[in-house]
Formats: structure tokens, C-alpha cells, sequence
């Protein structure tokens, strides 16, 4: 089960964005509908805080640390968070369409109704994670590595694999019409449906040619 953030919500300040300055550092503070866009916050520190309604589409928190957050309505659409580290951070009914956290580091880390179209995981380290009814169609998980994480009635359609490292992963319940190589998919826990529907593409893909007698 994944941790939740320690916040202690009332002892957090409310944030004036327009008092935020480089290098930002937000510690034990809410920011509640903030207009900020693609803002660069690059290597920022946001520890304790509570972001709601916050839009934050395109904005730069390339090695940003995250720790003890929790975004809810947040909008970091196509947000360019590579290399960023997040711990005990969750996301709530955010719009987080072709963010990109490759490269980054979550422990402990959920998402919650949250839409992760066109995401890039690429070579990202994924422990302790919950994804829950997220809408992740071409998702790019290559090369990841995947530990102890449950997706759960996610949409992955045409999600990428490739190469992912996977270790007690559980995707029960979640559709896997997926692109890409599903031998990265080795530790994997699945149910007989969803083998049902990656059968034909996995034994196409092992050599196995499928005839009727």
C-alpha cells in the first residue's frame, strides 16, 4: 500500500504566488488557484505543501524534490519534470497529459483519477506506486524500473513497456491493449481476461503461429 504525504494541513500558510522566487523553496504552505503556466522551477524544493486548482501546464521542475505533496485539480499538463524526485506525493484529479518525468525517481507516490495520456516514465525508478482509474493511453514506460506498484482500472491502452524492469507489479483489472514488446512485462501480475487479450500479441511475438485445425 502506498504512503501517504505526512502534511500536517493546519499548520500550512496560504502562498502568495507572487511572492515565489527563484530558487524556489515552498515548505508547509497551500497555493490554491494559482495561474502560474510554464514557470521555471528547476531543481525547486516543495516539501509539506498542498497544491489545489494550481496550473502549472508546461512548466519546467527538471531535478525538482517533491516530498510530502499532495496536488489535487492541478493542471501540469506536458510539464518537463525529468530527473525530478517524488516521495510520499499525491495526485488527485489532475491533468497531467504528456508530462515528462523521465529519468525520475517516485517512492511512494499515487495518482488518483488523473489523466497521464502520453506520459513518459522513460527510464524512470517506480516503487510503492498506486495508479488508480487513470487514463494513461500511450503511456511510455520503457525502460523503467517497476517495483511494488498496483495499476488499478487504468486505461493503458497502447502503453509502452519495452525493456521495463518489473518486480510485483499488479495491473489486475486495468486495460492492456499495450504497444511495444510485452516481454518487458516479466513479473507482471495480471487476470485471465487481460491474458486473453495479450495472448495474440505476445505469441506473435515469441514465434508461436496460432491455426485452426
Amino acid at each position: 500500500m502506498t504512503e501517504p504525504p505526512d502534511i500536517a494541513f493546519e499548520d500550512l500558510a496560504d502562498l502568495d504566488p507572487a511572492k515565489i522566487e527563484l530558487p524556489v523553496e515552498v515548505e508547509s504552505a497551500r497555493l490554491e488557484s494559482a495561474q502560474l503556466g510554464a514557470v521555471d522551477w528547476s531543481s525547486a524544493r516543495l516539501e509539506h505543501a498542498h497544491l489545489v486548482e494550481v496550473d502549472l501546464e508546461g512548466a519546467r521542475l527538471r531535478g525538482a524534490r517533491l516530498i510530502d505533496l499532495l496536488g489535487e485539480g492541478v493542471n501540469a499538463a506536458n510539464g518537463v519534470w525529468g530527473g525530478a524526485t517524488l516521495r510520499r506525493v499525491a495526485f488527485r484529479g489532475s491533468r497531467l497529459t504528456g508530462i515528462d518525468l523521465g529519468e525520475a525517481r517516485l517512492d511512494e507516490v499515487s495518482f488518483e483519477d488523473c489523466k497521464l495520456d502520453y506520459a513518459n516514465f522513460r527510464h524512470s525508478e517506480i516503487e510503492h506506486a498506486t495508479f488508480t482509474g487513470c487514463a494513461m493511453t500511450e503511456a511510455d514506460l520503457q525502460g523503467a524500473a517497476i517495483a511494488a506498484t498496483r495499476f488499478d482500472g487504468c486505461d493503458l491502452d497502447r502503453a509502452d513497456f519495452t525493456k521495463a524492469r518489473l518486480d510485483e507489479v499488479d495491473a489486475r483489472g486495468s486495460k492492456l491493449a499495450l504497444a511495444g514488446s510485452l516481454l518487458g512485462l516479466r513479473g507482471l501480475t495480471i487476470d485471465a481476461p487481460q491474458l486473453l487479450e495479450i495472448s495474440p500479441a505476445l505469441a506473435s511475438e515469441i514465434g508461436i503461429t496460432v491455426e485452426d485445425a
